[in-house]
């Protein structure tokens, strides 16, 4: 007697599919089948990956901008600290790279991280060195000019402290204001950078 197919058609002798709704009589063919006829999957595409948030750098505004104000108050803090009292100076500087760190991260997203910290106090000691830098060379300009030199020397005569300023040459002047540049650089920059680790390690306050 011919085999049915669960169809009810009577099936040949040796078929391999039913000849009347096509069905597979061997297990290996109706898995073959069903490998062929599986819908392959659906390839997901990879997911855009996301800018990344800029680093504290010159191309990151927002630290350009709280470094440079920063540093304009910081300059106006320095000039009357150096007239009063000068041992305050390096607390100054400290505290300059202090206030930078810690209103960076009142908004932000992610709290810097000590070397982002010290990244930022030292963009904020930068300024400020480009600004000692300026005052520099513009005095440079002053003292190489015959008539500015003398200005000078009479306007240093009028100060005791100056004393030892007023007894140097325009070439000793000159000598001094290029030795200088590379200490104003380490010291302008290198407190403002601890002084932003420091602000760094304090905990960033909630807003409620």
């Amino acid at each position: 007697m011919n085999p049915r197919c669960t169809c009810g058609a009577i099936l040949p002798e040796d078929a391999r599919f039913c000849h009347k709704c096509g069905k597979p009589q061997y297990e290996e063919d109706a898995a073959r089948l069903a490998e062929q006829e599986a819908p392959a999957p659906i390839l997901s595409p990879p997911p855009s990956a996301k800018p990344a948030a800029s680093g504290v750098s010159f191309r990151n505004s927002r630290a350009l901008w709280i470094t440079a104000g920063v540093a304009a108050v910081t300059l106006i803090a320095m000039l009357a600290v150096g007239i009063f009292f000068q041992p305050l100076l390096p607390v100054v500087l400290c505290a300059a790279g202090f206030a930078a760190t810690r209103l960076y991260n009142q908004n932000a997203k992610q709290p810097l991280t000590a070397a982002g910290a010290a990244r930022l106090g030292w963009m904020t000691g930068l300024w400020l060195f480009l600004a000692f830098a300026v005052m520099f060379a513009m005095t440079a300009i002053v003292v190489a000019d015959p008539q500015g030199w003398e200005q000078i020397r009479g306007m240093w005569a009028r100060f005791p402290q100056a004393s030892p300023l007023a007894s140097m040459s325009q070439h000793q002047i000159l000598m001094q204001l290029l030795i200088a540049l590379p200490f104003f650089f380490l010291l302008l920059t290198l407190l403002p950078g601890l002084g932003g680790i420091l602000g760094a390690k304090f905990p960033r306050r909630r807003s409620s």
